[in-house]
C-alpha cells in the first residue's frame, strides 16, 4: 500500500503552448510547489525527408502511386489511339507510358512539397512535465494535466 508521505512522480507530455502555463500554474495553486515541477523542452529533428522511402524508413508518403497510376492510364490510351495514328499502338503506347509517368511524378513532387512545407510549419516543440508530489496528490495532479490538454500522462513510483 502507498503510504500517505511517500513521494510519486508525474511525467506528462505537452506540445509548447498556453496549455502548458496554465498547467503549470494550476498544479502550484493546488500546493506542489515550484522546485517540484521540473519542463524540459524536446528538441525536433530539423533534417530534410528523403525522397524515396527504404525498407527501414517510412515517412507514410509514397511517391510513386499516381506516377504509375497516370503511366498506366496514359499507356492504354495511347495504344488505344495508336491504331489511328501514323506510329502505331506500340510507340504510341510507350510515348503514353513516358508521359503519364512524367506528368504524376511531376504533380506527386509539387503536392509532397506542398505537404512538406505545411508539416514544417505546424509542429511545435513538445515539452516533457515532471512533477514530484505526495502521493495523495496524483490523482488531482493527473486530473489537472489531462483537463489542461497533456498529450500523456504517467505515474512513476520508485518503489
Amino acid at each position: 500500500m502507498i503510504g500517505s508521505g511517500e513521494r510519486m512522480y508525474i511525467i506528462s507530455t505537452f506540445d509548447h503552448s498556453n496549455y502548458l502555463e496554465l498547467a503549470i500554474t494550476a498544479i502550484q495553486m493546488k500546493g506542489v510547489a515550484r522546485e517540484n515541477i521540473l519542463g524540459v523542452s524536446i528538441d525536433k529533428r530539423g533534417e530534410d525527408k528523403m525522397l524515396f522511402d527504404t525498407l527501414h524508413s517510412s515517412d507514410g508518403l509514397s511517391l510513386l502511386d499516381l506516377p504509375l497510376i497516370l503511366a498506366t492510364l496514359f499507356c492504354l490510351f495511347g495504344s488505344i489511339y495508336g491504331f489511328l495514328l501514323t506510329w502505331g499502338p506500340v510507340l504510341w503506347g510507350i510515348i503514353g507510358l513516358m508521359v503519364g509517368f512524367s506528368l504524376g511524378l511531376i504533380i506527386k513532387l509539387i503536392t509532397t512539397k506542398k505537404y512538406d512545407n505545411r508539416q514544417k510549419k505546424s509542429k511545435a516543440t513538445e515539452v516533457v512535465l515532471i512533477i514530484e508530489c505526495q502521493a495523495t496528490q496524483v490523482e488531482m495532479i493527473k486530473d489537472l494535466l489531462w483537463k489542461h490538454n497533456a498529450l500523456g500522462v504517467r505515474k512513476l513510483s520508485l518503489n
